[in-house]
């Protein structure tokens, strides 16, 4: 058993029997394992300085992937280790995210300094394109409704809010850094498609 393993192991099933049941599709044994190493794929994003609806993300990414390819973890004692990687990957990329994400809105923010904004296009739709693609403003408002109280609120504000409120304003309304809005605008954004993709509505429709 590798020290990682031991640092890790808890009372009760091994993590091998734990994965064996997973892959026997014992819905109880997934929950006793993500249960022992949340913790551990918690403190790897922590570590990265990750916002907390970051470190979030990445936990939900990381055993994501773990149920995804849990069949080819040739060693499940070795487990703890390829969860510390797979976070790592996923806490670095989001990093570089959120540093491309801050880059533009700076670069947004000059512009309109001084009084010369010019639309920068971005790979993540605004509610009106998908508005526009899907053309059902129904699918819309109840993707809203699914999503978290404060992406709705964050998504209201940016993009449905006539008032057209400042990321100073919304900062101050939702108690977000002004900093982190960009990153946590498209996180919304990405989690609104998924919502909408699940009504069965794609951007091919």
């Amino acid at each position: 058993m590798t020290l990682m393993a031991t640092l890790f192991r808890s009372e009760g099933p091994t993590t091998t029997t734990l994965v064996q049941r997973c892959l026997r599709g014992d819905a109880s044994a997934w929950s006793m394992l993500v249960e022992r190493y949340v913790r551990l794929v918690h403190a790897v994003s922590v570590r990265h300085g990750l916002a907390p609806a970051e470190v979030d993300d990445v936990g939900q990414e990381v055993f994501l992937a773990l149920a995804q390819n849990l069949h080819e973890i040739e060693d499940p004692e070795r487990l703890p280790g390829w969860l510390v990687t797979t976070a790592r990957r996923l806490a670095w990329r989001t990093l570089q995210q959120r540093r491309r994400e801050e880059t533009i809105d700076t670069q947004e923010s000059q512009m309109a300094d001084r009084g010369k904004l010019t639309p920068i296009v971005t790979a993540m739709p605004t509610p009106d394109d998908l508005l526009q693609t899907w053309g059902r403003q129904e699918a819309l408002s109840e993707g809203l409704s699914h999503l978290q109280p404060r992406c709705r609120a964050l998504l209201t504000l940016l993009f449905l809010d006539a008032s057209e409120p400042s990321y100073d304003d919304i900062s101050a309304q939702l108690d977000l850094p002004k900093g982190s809005i960009g990153p946590t605008r498209n996180r919304c954004l990405q989690q609104l498609r998924t919502i909408l993709e699940g009504f069965g509505i794609s951007a091919a429709e």
